[in-house]
């Protein structure tokens, strides 16, 4: 699944923990897991945003608020 976590991401350009979770219908903590193996071979960032150092409110989800986008080679 990370090849495909990273042929959507490249595809589509920057996505959410909750927009990939959705897409590949899997739970978030799931997707965390994924996302963070592919963070550690610098496949992809993690975009900082005003919401992303939070731990979320009852506007954002820190899952909604977790923004990546596919690092080019």
């Amino acid at each position: 699944m990370l090849t495909e976590i990273l042929k959507l991401l490249k595809e589509r350009g920057p996505m959410s923990q909750a927009e990939l979770a959705r897409h590949f219908q899997t739970d978030v903590p799931a997707m965390v897991g994924m996302l963070e193996t592919l963070e550690r071979k610098e496949r992809i960032q993690r975009l900082e945003s005003k919401c992303s150092r939070c731990k979320g409110c009852a506007e954002v989800k820190p899952e909604d608020a977790a923004i990546f986008r596919y690092l080019e080679r």
